[in-house]
């Protein structure tokens, strides 16, 4: 492997490990606890909170239509509207500033969010966590759609083939292995004749002993998300995620596999793992052997959850 290889394999993992991804779940509409504090870094589409200058609060989310929310609070009142890249935006303009914020739901109930201002020649930062109190009735169930303009039959056949090569089982017959992971495309600033320019990620997010936890959007499970009590799911804790890069002349599969600490949005381990051929079969492939790197660091994963906490 040459050096610029090397080098670019590199820049390339920096890329990916700060940017956010195109698909999420839709939040819940209720009211959210908002904990606020400086960025320090953003990691695969999480804010890391600085605790030394942490500001507590709460904000309504309403939503105003699938893809118009409106979050109050605070003092102040903001509509956001939905992204087809990138979850949720808004601006707010006023004191010789304009801020514009951005809204990533790791979950329905947990949300990621962060603002840049400018203003007098100044840019700050800085970072909110928000975890849902209570949820409204009318939830937007029939808002639930799949915002994602990729074709996924590849990735999402790859990770049923990961987690059954495991002997991972659904807890009951109300999950199917596709209700444990999400897929989606990640568009990346980097040019190199052997890659792509887009970046394609498969996430699994993990409860407590990193059990695999539901990730599915259907409504009925969105519902039951959304209305349970405090104490009775099983938070994500930390996160699964396969980074794959298409590779060309030959074909081949890279991934970056990394488990993310969701609180703090520190990688905990990361391992690389490459397998030539393009199908479903070299993909899984790649999975397998990046979460046996990961499993030599310490961090295996499953069984699979029924989200609950026992």
């Amino acid at each position: 492997m040459t050096y610029t290889r090397t080098a670019m394999q590199s820049l390339v993992a920096l890329a990916l490990s700060v940017s956010t991804a195109a698909s999420e779940p839709l939040p819940c509409q209720g009211r959210y606890q908002a904990i606020s504090g400086d960025v320090i870094m953003s990691s695969a589409g999480m804010v890391q909170i600085d605790p030394r200058k942490r500001n507590e609060g709460t904000v309504d989310l309403i939503y105003d239509g699938c893809n118009r929310i409106v979050v109050e609070g605070q003092g102040q009142r903001m509509p956001i509207v939905r992204s087809a890249t990138s979850g949720w935006s808004g601006t707010l303009t006023g004191g010789g500033a304009k801020r514009i914020y951005r809204f990533n739901a790791l979950t329905p109930r947990h949300i990621d969010s962060w603002m840049d201002a400018f203003g007098g020649g100044m840019m700050v930062q800085r970072g909110m966590k928000l975890t849902l109190v209570k949820a409204t009735e009318h939830q937007p169930v029939d808002c639930i759609f799949d915002g994602d303009r990729h074709d996924f039959s590849r990735e999402n056949s790859a990770a049923r083939s990961f987690l059954a090569a495991r002997g991972l089982t659904p807890p009951s017959t109300d999950f199917t292995l596709s209700d444990y992971f999400r897929a989606s495309q990640l568009e990346t600033d980097f040019i190199e004749e052997t890659r792509n320019t887009s970046s394609l990620h498969l996430r699994f997010l993990l409860g407590s002993g990193n059990v695999i936890l539901p990730a599915t959007r259907a409504a009925t499970r969105f519902r039951e998300i959304c209305g349970a009590e405090e104490g009775t799911l099983d938070p994500p804790r930390r996160m699964l995620d396969f980074t794959i890069i298409e590779l060309k002349n030959p074909a081949g599969v890279e991934v970056f596999a990394q488990i993310v600490d969701i609180e703090t949005g520190k990688i905990l381990a990361k391992r690389r793992a490459e397998v030539p051929g393009s199908g479903d079969a070299a993909l899984a492939a790649a999975l397998q052997d990046g979460a046996a790197q990961l499993a030599e660091d310490g961090f295996t994963v499953g069984p699979l959850s029924d989200g609950k906490l026992r």
